[in-house]
């Protein structure tokens, strides 16, 4: 069993009933390890458009400009080729603050209210 699959169960349970519509995966911090995250979100939208659920909302929210950049151009490209067809927003380049149920993107100054967000290691309303 994947180490993630109770959050993948838990928000696609949600979703499925229809309490949550939206979900941010949000990187915080520069050095994070973020393939665990980029993982949880394409299995999660996945299985929501496996059951049925079309009308969800996903973010993945990073300092990263590309998807795993760290990891070179390459690999930046096949991630961006399994977000996109999921149905997951990249938005790079951002320092997130998570605070009282919103995503802070900075340095857009904008900001994003997902009903559920997910970063490593916790589910916040």
């Amino acid at each position: 069993m994947e180490p993630h699959s109770s959050i993948v169960d838990q928000l696609v349970t949600e979703l499925r009933a229809g309490r949550i519509h939206s979900v941010a995966f949000v990187v915080q911090g520069e050095n994070a390890r973020t393939w665990p995250l980029y993982d949880l979100a394409i299995t999660t939208a996945r299985r929501g458009w496996e059951l049925g659920i079309p009308d969800a909302t996903y973010w993945f929210v990073t300092p990263e400009p590309e998807p795993l950049a760290t990891f070179g151009a390459e690999m930046g490209t096949v991630a961006h080729e399994r977000l996109e067809p999921e149905g997951i927003t990249f938005i790079g380049s951002t320092y997130a603050d998570v605070r009282d149920g919103l995503v802070l993107l900075d340095p857009q100054d904008e900001c994003i209210e997902p009903d559920r967000i997910v970063s490593l290691g916790s589910i916040a309303a």
